[in-house]
């Protein structure tokens, strides 16, 4: 029985399940299902449970909450000289 032990504590450790990662998103028990299926939501099998890696996890939530990046700013360019056009 302690090898059963060691493995949950493992598990406890390293990964999430599937309902608990759902949750900073705001994620429904059924709607974290329903991104696994779609594979928004990585996850391991390991026997009977779909397990999600937490460190990965926690990188792409991470990533999610903090929004795009923001883009750099660039200076408008000085127009050649004799670049006008007439109209």
């Amino acid at each position: 029985m302690q090898g059963a032990a060691i493995s949950r504590m493992i598990r406890k450790k390293f990964f999430y399940t599937v309902e608990a990662a759902g949750e900073p998103l705001g994620l429904s028990r059924a709607q974290s299902y329903r991104a696994v299926a779609l594979r928004q939501i990585p996850v391991e099998r390991h026997g009977r449970f779909l397990l999600v890696p937490k460190r990965k996890w926690d990188a792409e939530v991470k990533r999610l909450l903090r929004g795009p990046s923001p883009t750099k700013r660039r200076r408008p360019r000085k127009a050649a000289p004799g670049a006008e056009a007439s109209a």
